[in-house]
């Protein structure tokens, strides 16, 4: 059996909740989000998880925020990494 295929969107960065670093929806194929001005189409999601396809199932949509501590820490790691190669140099 073949995946389904959903519309993958990203929320505007000055439409993002408080805390949040970014947010995600998927829909179902041409069916945009409800207020599509907060959304940016960033293309097909051919493979999804377990996770993504029950939710779907379940609901329609699949909405996922991922916390601004989260991806303020990924983006600070390489920096933390290089300071303490440049201090051990």
């Amino acid at each position: 059996m073949r995946d389904p295929v959903y519309d993958l969107y990203q929320m505007k960065a000055d439409r993002l909740p408080a805390g949040v670093g970014s947010a995600w929806l998927r829909t179902k194929l041409d069916q945009p989000p409800p207020v599509a001005d907060d959304w940016i189409f960033v293309g097909k999601e051919r493979h999804p998880s377990k996770w993504t396809r029950a939710e779907m199932q379940e609901k329609g949509s699949c909405y996922r925020e991922i916390p601004a501590w989260l991806t303020t820490r990924r983006a600070a790691a390489p920096k933390a990494v290089m300071t303490a190669e440049l201090a051990a140099s």
